[in-house]
């Protein structure tokens, strides 16, 4: 993972703000899942919604690494992670591809897709976070999770 992180901002909603990039590679999605994980510590987030946060991310992170940069040695995948401390988080994940038309996702637990080997990424990750953005293109993607006590 490129070292190179811009310093982290306050905004004047008290969110911290860190950016970084991550290579277009499988092997670095894990290792970013980890450095999002501790920035988004302060967020209070219960062990379930880190769990269901993570597995969210991964996805998101593979999906602009494999579907976005087609693994393209020294494409990079950007990475925003806001924090605001006992309350949530959000992070932006965003790659250098065409993006697709998220409107035309299939749901993939009607019969006709129940056996597609694919398509469960978008659905699986609606499920697991609280707010799931694309950006016009379908490049980029906010993931939010909300802090809730009793979740």
């Amino acid at each position: 993972m490129k070292k190179s992180v811009k310093a982290a901002k306050t905004t004047r909603d008290k969110a911290v703000v860190t950016r970084f990039r991550m290579p277009s590679r499988r092997d670095a999605v894990a290792r970013a899942v980890d450095r999002i994980l501790e920035l988004v510590e302060a967020a209070g987030l219960s062990d379930d919604e880190r769990d269901s946060l993570a597995v969210a991310l991964a996805e998101a992170l593979s999906n602009a690494a494999v579907h976005g940069n087609k693994l393209r040695a020294g494409a990079n995948v950007r990475v925003g992670v806001a924090v605001t401390p006992n309350l949530c988080c959000a992070v932006e994940v965003a790659d250098s591809g065409a993006g697709f038309d998220q409107g035309h996702v299939s749901d993939p637990t009607t019969p006709d897709h129940l056996l597609a080997t694919g398509g469960r990424g978008v659905f699986l990750m609606k499920r697991l976070v609280d707010q799931l953005e694309y950006n016009a293109a379908g490049n980029k993607v906010r993931l939010v999770m909300e802090h809730r006590r009793g979740r």
